[in-house]
């Protein structure tokens, strides 16, 4: 079985696309001030802005790749002001927008919940890499962690985030027909604030309990288990990152997904899993209030007075 489920996590690095963004530009008419911003953004979470400045004259401004990180739709990334008022500012560009944060530093020690019942151990089972055939399993790198569940068995986020997208076994451009896993089952992906995306895969579509756009924190229901060849019952949960390897160009280059690994909340204590063990999941207020903000915070005090 082990084989066949790390062949199912390796479908599951193919990330969503999206409708391209446009660049838009206004123009002060009677200071000559450009502004730039982004319009057309209809995924949830962060865009990532690789703009290229060019020829710019008359402006301060140097030239080159300036990276932006955009959350909303029409938010401005990019202001040029004349350096003599009587003439407009010169300048041309080009640009690309890419789905995620890239090349954002990802919090390797960050605890997660472990992303099922907290009532009864359960088997947690690191997957590996299937293309390092050339290593001894111990020595591969871990793209994952399986979660034995039962059947009816709910999946909790691990981390707060913003739910990217829900995609169907038929979505992946890779297909294998030696890959069984039950109709009707989908893998979801989660944003985190570090740039991190988590992912739960083998849910019952039909028994999702989150929509594209939501937030989560953890511990909030994400749907019920999917089974795997009809019987075992299970929840996968990766975390990755995307980032581009020294020396690309951003405007033309794809950036790699790279994984990370985890560590848990456990009855043991904070423990990153290495190897197949049994061990019992934790959920507290830590786990829950260490991403809110001050004035989250102060309302969830409030509430639990």
């Amino acid at each position: 079985m082990m084989n066949r489920l790390l062949v199912v996590l390796s479908l599951l690095l193919a990330v969503e696309a999206v409708a391209r963004p446009q660049v838009r530009v206004k123009r002060d008419p009677a200071t000559k001030v450009l502004t730039f911003y982004l319009e057309g953004k209809s995924s949830p979470g962060v865009l990532t802005l690789y703009f290229d400045l060019r020829e710019v004259s008359n402006c301060n401004q140097l030239p080159g790749v300036y990276r932006y990180e955009i959350a909303q739709d029409g938010d401005s990334f990019l202001t040029l002001r004349p350096e003599d008022k009587t003439r407009d500012v010169g300048y041309n560009y080009a640009y690309r927008t890419l789905s995620g944060r890239v090349d954002s530093p990802v919090d390797t020690m960050f605890v997660y919940r472990i992303p099922a019942t907290t009532q009864r151990p359960l088997q947690i089972t690191p997957v590996r890499d299937g293309r390092d055939m050339d290593r001894p399993e111990s020595e591969r790198r871990i793209i994952g962690y399986s979660v034995g569940l039962e059947e009816g068995d709910t999946v909790y986020a691990a981390r707060r985030g913003i739910v990217l997208s829900i995609l169907s076994p038929a979505d992946s451009p890779i297909k294998r027909p030696d890959v069984k896993t039950t109709a009707g089952t989908v893998r979801l992906y989660v944003e985190h604030a570090d740039g991190s995306r988590g992912c739960y895969t083998c849910l019952e579509a039909e028994h999702l309990l989150v929509g594209v756009g939501d937030e989560v924190l953890p511990g909030t229901p994400l749907g019920l288990a999917g089974s795997y060849d009809g019987e075992h019952h299970f929840t996968a949960f990766m975390l990755t990152r995307r980032a581009f390897d020294p020396g690309d160009d951003p405007l033309q280059a794809q950036p790699r997904t790279r994984y990370v690994k985890g560590r848990f909340a456990t009855a043991e204590g904070d423990l990153f899993i290495g190897e197949k063990r049994v061990c019992q999941g934790v959920m507290n207020d830590d786990l829950l209030l260490r991403e809110l903000s001050k004035r989250e915070l102060k309302r969830w005090r409030a509430l639990h007075r």
